[in-house]
């Protein structure tokens, strides 16, 4: 039994699923695959789905095996494309000691704390590498760094120079005078 026929014959029972999906849905992406769907269910040719939706005959069949293999939720899954990391295992390790050990002022940039930008810098000028911001948060992950600023996060404070402040902190004259005297307000 052919595709089209098998997807025809789904169609009453998923006709409600596929309304909810596409009022779900507000991207081009997958309505355009439920629209193809839904063209398809119709009566139209595999053919004219193409033409008229401007789609490659293979892409169409791909969508359509994924319907009847795995229903809605493979159709609309998003798709996952594994890209080749463009640094090598030595220069990720290269790198990870350069963010961990190094400061940008080392290598000639104007600021003595890393951030997203200035580690993409460093790279194209290193290794002739362009790497998007996109690309160097998950090895900043790997690398078990901040997002926001390409540091070490720090754990909580040593015990003994917590003490130590805290100590320093009373000597200057305790709690809330630490700062001065209030300022307005009666009290």
């Amino acid at each position: 039994m052919n595709r089209r026929i098998r997807i025809q014959r789904l169609a009453p029972q998923d006709r409600e699923e596929w309304q909810k999906q596409y009022y779900r849905h507000k991207e081009q992406r997958p309505r355009r695959r439920l629209t193809a769907l839904k063209a398809v269910w119709d009566g139209q040719t595999l053919a004219d789905v193409c033409r008229t939706r401007h789609l490659r005959r293979k892409t169409l069949e791909h969508w359509l095996d994924w319907y009847l293999h795995g229903g809605f939720k493979t159709l609309l899954a998003p798709e996952r494309r594994r890209v080749p990391q463009a640094l090598s295992c030595q220069q990720r390790r290269v790198l990870r000691y350069i963010l961990l050990h190094k400061t940008p002022a080392d290598y000639g940039l104007d600021s003595y704390q890393w951030t997203a930008r200035r580690a993409q810098a460093l790279i194209a000028a290193k290794w002739n590498i362009h790497l998007g911001l996109g690309r160097l948060y998950p090895l900043f992950d790997q690398f078990g760094l901040s997002h926001q600023r390409v540091h070490r996060d720090y754990g909580p404070p040593r015990p003994r120079l917590q003490a130590a402040f805290v100590d320093a902190l009373e000597k200057k004259g305790g709690g809330s005078q630490v700062f001065g005297p209030r300022s307005g307000g009666a009290g």
